[in-house]
């Protein structure tokens, strides 16, 4: 479990990032940046950093960051109880980011 004051630089970090990327962010997102560490206990290798536009029980709209060499662990959000699942939208908008998903490995993954 990270500490408040961990929160509080990873939140000073995460917006350092987005300045770089050229993303505008409002004093009031800048001070609500989520830190989700999910009890794993290595946050620089698993975890990320979100500022929340949107988040309903059917769709959320979220700015993630992932400092270098950090991973999103592997979630879902499946039908529940007969409610639909949780739609998600991915946009790499600065750097590298790999995403993993199910088929045949290919030599030089890239997207355009």
């Amino acid at each position: 479990m990270i500490t408040r004051s961990q929160v509080k630089k990873v939140q000073e970090r995460t917006v350092a990032m987005m300045e770089e990327a050229h993303i505008v962010l409002t004093p009031d997102e800048k001070a609500n940046i989520e830190v989700a560490e999910y009890g794993l206990g290595d946050f620089e290798r698993q975890g990320l950093e979100l500022v929340v536009y949107v988040n309903t029980d059917r769709y959320c709209a979220k700015e993630m960051t992932l400092f270098p060499g950090q991973t999103c662990p592997e979630h879902r959000h499946p039908s529940v109880g007969g409610k639909p699942g949780k739609m998600e939208t991915f946009r790499c908008r600065w750097g590298k980011v790999w995403l993993y998903v199910e088929g045949e490995p290919v030599s030089h993954p890239q997207a355009t």
